[in-house]
Parts: C-alpha cells; structure tokens; sequence
C-alpha cells in the first residue's frame, strides 16, 4: 500500500464450513491483509475442477467500508476443465459476459480486458483465441486503462499453454509487407488506433466497423483530428486487388487490408493493383511457452508482493486473475464497489486481497461498469453471482472456465 496509509488490519476467518472447528484468533494488528472472511458458495455443488467462494471484509481507513466479491478457484490439472478467451462474432463488438458465456458453455467467467468504449468496442491490448492472434493492442497512449507499474512492460498478458499452465507473460507484435523490392514494417493487427506514420492490418474477424475510424486520433490523444493522408490497399492471394480510402464492411474470406496513416500511407501507395506482395505478421510470447489462450492484463503482484506504484486513491469494482507459481492453479475475482453494501478496492489493495486468497501472481483486467462474475453449480442454470452497480456492460471478451 501506499506510504502515509494505515495499515490495513484485518483477520482472516478461513473458509466456514459445516462442522468446522473454531476460527483461529484474529491476526496481529500490522499484517496488512486484506482479506477477512472467505465464505461457504451460494447455490449448489461445485463442478469438477472448480471452487466458489465468496469473501469480505472491511476497509478500516477514514474513507473505508465493507467489501465483499466473489472468487472461483480453477484447477488447471484437472482433466475436466479448461481456460478459454469468449469473444463477440467480431472483433470490433461486445457482449454481455452471459451472453458470452452461454454461447462457450462456460462453468464460470468473468469480463475480460480494457476496450475502446469510444465506438468500435475493439480490445485495448493482444487476444489470442485457440493459438491464433486476434488483436494485438493499440498505443499506449490511445489506451483507457490505469498506466501499468513503473518498470511493468505494457504488453503485458494473461495466457494458458498449449499444456494448460498459466502465465503472466509478454506478447509482442510482429509483422511486415514486402513487395516490389520494398519491405514495410506493420504496427499491429485489428487495431482501433493505427499509430502515427504507421501501418496497421485488418483481417475478416475485425468485422464491420469502419476502418478509417482507426486513422483518427493521435498516439496520445483520441480527439485529435483524422489523418488527412491515409490508405487502404487490399491483397489477397498474394496480389493487390484494391487501392483506396480506409473502407468498411467485412472484409471477404482470403482478403486483408493494409491501413496506412502518414508515412505509412506514402509507403503503401508503392503497392499499386497487381502487384505481388506478401503479408506476414504475428504475436510472439515472451517470458513463456507460446499461449494458446492470452489476453492484455495490468500486473499486480509477482512472487507474493504487491508491486510499487499502483494506484491507490480510487476504489471502484474489480476484477482480476491469480495464478499459481507452477500455473497449475487459477483464480477468477471480482469485486463488488459503489454500493452501501460493497465500496470496492483500489489496485494497490486488489493486489493484496488476490495474494491473500494465496495466488502469488496476480493481473487486474477490466473493472468497473465492466465487472462481472457468472458461474453455474452442479445442476444448475449459468447465473450473475457478482453484484454489478448498474446495469451489465457489453464488454469484448471473458476469460471462461468451460468443460473439456
């Protein structure tokens, strides 16, 4: 936590169960937990491989009050589940996390990533769906999120391995067009925001959204006017079959488009109709296996300790991941905020109550009008277990737990 801040004093109770014995004493005041009470599920059994739970506690500083959130523990060596990243039909579309989570029979799940509510609901950073690249983020400085810890890598994702483990890893972007004796570097793939002087690639997935929306703005700035030098230049099947303005609709199976802005549009007008050309890019992991499963995430805590410089003034609805040290176990967590009932954490304390449900690792994703937790017991129908402020927000993917 911040320096000035009282410690947080709190006891941890330990999961109540019938029969139990008594609880242990109250912990010395000055451990600075956060988490109080871990509490039986609502609801029916639950399925293999998982674990629901909810929690409380109570922030005792000046502006404090209660908490209270929701966590499904996931046994990623359990041969009965697996982690999966639910997305809309397109990439440039939301959905409700039921939504989503009905359509990918999901045992439990949670909102996903920051995404551009600016319009197009793309994501902020990489997804990754069944081993393939989806999106790989825009600038940092077109990004709505809190910025990441000092000397925390933007790039910074949640994943799973071909072999089940969970990472916090690094996704770097990749990509280049070569053509008529020229090479030019690609920024990045289904993109809102193609950076300044750069080019980006869109695929048939980004959907319907017009793609000269991503040639407005600055790298810094959302509102700065469009570009006035941009171009779209079409390849498919190894040849530029179009050349012109950033075009809309859904691009037809086989096709990309080469967005460019600036710079890029001057390079990409050296492509004309006919001309042989070769698009390669990707996304290469870092830190990591490559990931089957991936999407941007805010660290939060590695090795147990919550990391320095998160912010620690605003406490708002939550959701976040742990993971193991060995990435054999997970944890899905949302937090309740803006509410009598739940006032909600900052990132500094949404760090430490994932460490103290035992996840050494830990990630923020969306928060928000954006949190939402739903899950399903033995039996029973996929339901909302969290206790969203308002209504629920369509959001651009859910990192599910779903049956194999």
């Amino acid at each position: 936590m911040g320096s000035g801040r009282a410690a947080l004093v709190l006891a941890l109770v330990g999961v109540l169960t019938l029969g139990a014995a008594a609880p242990p004493p109250p912990v010395p005041p000055g451990d600075g937990r956060v988490l109080d009470a871990l509490l039986d599920p609502r609801g029916a059994p639950d399925l293999p491989g998982t674990t629901y739970r909810e929690f409380t506690t109570t922030i005792p500083d000046p502006r404090g009050g209660p908490v209270r959130g929701d966590v499904v523990e996931v046994d990623l060596a359990s041969p009965a589940v697996r982690v999966a990243l639910l997305t809309p039909p397109a990439v440039a579309a939301v959905a409700p996390v039921p939504e989503l989570a009905g359509r990918g029979d999901a045992i439990a799940a949670v909102n996903g990533g920051f995404f551009d509510e600016g319009g197009t609901g793309a994501p902020v950073g990489v997804e990754v769906v069944d081993g393939r690249p989806r999106a790989s983020g825009v600038p940092v400085g077109r990004r709505p999120a809190p910025p990441h810890p000092p000397g925390e890598p933007s790039d910074t994702v949640v994943g799973v391995d071909a072999a089940g483990r969970a990472h916090l890893a690094r996704s770097t972007f990749r990509g280049r067009v070569a053509g008529r004796g020229r090479s030019i570097p690609l920024a990045g793939l289904d993109g809102y925001a193609v950076p300044v002087d750069g080019v980006g690639v869109f695929d048939p997935a980004w959907g319907d959204v017009a793609r000269h929306r991503a040639v407005c703005g600055s790298d810094t700035d959302a509102d700065a006017p469009c570009s006035p030098d941009a171009v779209e230049v079409r390849v498919a099947r190894g040849r530029v079959v179009a050349v012109g303005p950033p075009g809309t609709g859904r691009l037809p199976a086989g096709t990309v488009a080469l967005v460019g802005r600036d710079r890029g549009a001057a390079a990409l007008r050296g492509l004309p109709v006919g001309s042989a050309v070769s698009v390669d890019y990707g996304l290469d992991t870092v830190g990591a296996p490559p990931l089957r499963e991936a999407l941007g995430a805010l660290p939060l805590a590695r090795d147990g300790r919550v990391l320095p410089g998160l912010q620690d003034s605003e406490r708002a609805p939550r959701t976040a991941v742990g993971l193991a040290a060995d990435g054999r176990r997970l944890w899905l967590v949302t937090v309740d905020g803006r509410q009598d009932a739940s006032i909600g954490t900052t990132l500094a304390e949404l760090g430490r109550l994932v460490t103290d449900l035992g996840a050494p690792v830990a990630a923020s994703l969306d928060g928000g009008g954006s949190t939402t937790m739903v899950r399903r017991g033995r039996g029973e129908d996929l339901a909302v277990v969290s206790s969203p402020a308002g209504a629920l927000r369509p959001v651009t993917d859910a990192l599910a737990v779903v049956s194999r």
